[in-house]
């Protein structure tokens, strides 16, 4: 995710990837920062033809998002990214920091699953380290990623497949058979609040027992190809908490289509393995 020297009248952008997840399964619990959290095993693949764009420049009166988003300022994951960077740069550079406008064109669906919030926390911090030449390194960027979301740390890493586990930040390269590859999304006009789908799992689906079943499976060892062998409601256990809440997503649980992270957005392997990402929207 390369900064590059805009064009325009801003100073740089950067482009912020979606993502999907091959398989999701919860395997325990745990607690962080005093709340219960949903212990996962996951593989992230980042989609290359969807994202969102963030311009950078500096001359705000203010630190300034501009952008359309579902959610208040305070609670923007760009606007935590920056609240959470400050600590960690020199005074110079937090006053530059403080003059900075980033304006973000939206591409990826908002609570889709497909991660573009933490897409454009992750972007935000390796394109304001690259810009202001903070000098923070990579594991530093995700260690301050941790603190914002669970699969920011995935975005920060540039890896374009990875399994992941704890909360989704823990992360290992894939086996070097397991190559990312090109997927058609299908993108409904439903948002799905992950903390929503995460509750419904916890009150009506989740077993300790069976999460150590799960966790004996050893999901983070299987190839691509196993896993694409099985259907959307093996992959992903959280399917059920989300058609229980949206049952119209019914629909798209056919043959080789699943389901991306919490989200309401599905994905089917492209079959002639074209590197154009094409999206469906319903």
């Amino acid at each position: 995710m390369p900064l590059e020297k805009a064009q325009n009248i801003c100073d740089f952008f950067c482009k912020s990837y979606a993502k999907v997840n091959l398989f999701l399964k919860i395997v325990g619990q745990t607690q962080f920062q005093n709340k219960m959290y949903h212990l996962l095993q996951t593989r992230f693949l980042r989609v290359q033809n969807l994202y969102d764009t963030l311009e950078f420049d500096f001359d705000a009166e203010n630190f300034e998002i501009i952008g359309e988003f579902d959610c208040p300022l305070q609670e923007n994951l760009i606007y935590k990214a920056y609240q959470a960077l400050l600590p960690h740069i020199k005074p110079a550079k937090r006053k530059d920091l403080t003059h900075t406008r980033v304006s973000v064109k939206k591409c990826i669906p908002t609570k889709g699953g497909l991660g573009g919030g933490s897409s454009n926390a992750a972007a935000f911090l390796k394109g304001i380290n690259e810009a202001l030449n903070l000098g923070l390194s990579q594991e530093s960027l995700m260690q301050i990623g941790v603190q914002l979301g669970s699969d920011v740390a995935f975005f920060i890493s540039d890896l374009d497949i990875a399994n992941a586990e704890g909360r989704g930040e823990i992360l290992t390269p894939c086996k070097s058979e397991d190559t990312p590859f090109a997927v058609r999304l299908f993108t409904p006009k439903v948002s799905c609040e992950s903390a929503r789908i995460f509750q419904k799992y916890a009150h009506d689906f989740y077993d300790a027992k069976k999460a150590q079943q799960t966790l004996q499976q050893e999901w983070l060892h299987m190839s691509n190809t196993e896993i694409l062998s099985h259907d959307a409601h093996t992959n992903n256990d959280l399917l059920k908490a989300v058609l229980s809440l949206h049952p119209s997503l019914k629909e798209y649980c056919q043959d080789g289509v699943f389901l991306s992270g919490s989200g309401s957005c599905f994905w089917q392997k492209e079959r002639n393995d074209n590197p154009n990402t094409k999206e469906k929207c319903l």
